[in-house]
């Protein structure tokens, strides 16, 4: 019952965190003065994201994989473009169509990993509950 109410929780508190994060004035991780290593985050962050966004809605959405990828990835990829944008508040930060591609670039790997590679979630419109937690008939026979 509580896990249906809070699914949505850990997206949005990653979100927080992202949006947290770009609220630090000239924030570099450490050891990371390189270029490509601040695409490398950039990425990382939100390919993380994408499977939170592939977890949490899914294929709640639609069955079709390609209608599936479509959404998620243009969900994400809108955080990423508000989160530059608001970037360009900070002092210190600027917006970064460079960081936009990396932060898009994670998106479509994280949900695409579990669009394309993962298994197809089986809708079962019958009614009748499948899987560990299922109850059984008092006879001892399986469903």
């Amino acid at each position: 019952m509580f896990q249906n109410r809070f699914r949505l929780l850990p997206l949005i508190l990653y979100v927080v965190l992202i949006f947290s994060l770009s609220s630090i004035p000239s924030l570099t991780a450490p050891g990371l003065e390189i270029v490509p290593a601040d695409k490398i985050a950039h990425t990382v962050e939100y390919l993380l994201l994408g499977v939170l966004l592939f977890k949490t809605i899914g294929w709640s959405v639609t069955p079709s994989r390609a209608a599936a990828f479509a959404f998620l990835f243009a969900v994400g990829v809108s955080v990423a473009a508000v989160d530059e944008f608001y970037q360009s508040f900070i002092p210190g930060r600027m917006m970064s169509i460079a960081d936009w591609c990396a932060d898009a670039l994670g998106v479509g790997l994280g949900v695409g990993i579990f669009t394309f590679v993962g298994k197809k979630a089986v809708i079962d419109t019958s009614g009748v509950e499948n899987g560990p937690n299922a109850q059984r008939p008092s006879d001892g026979k399986t469903l």
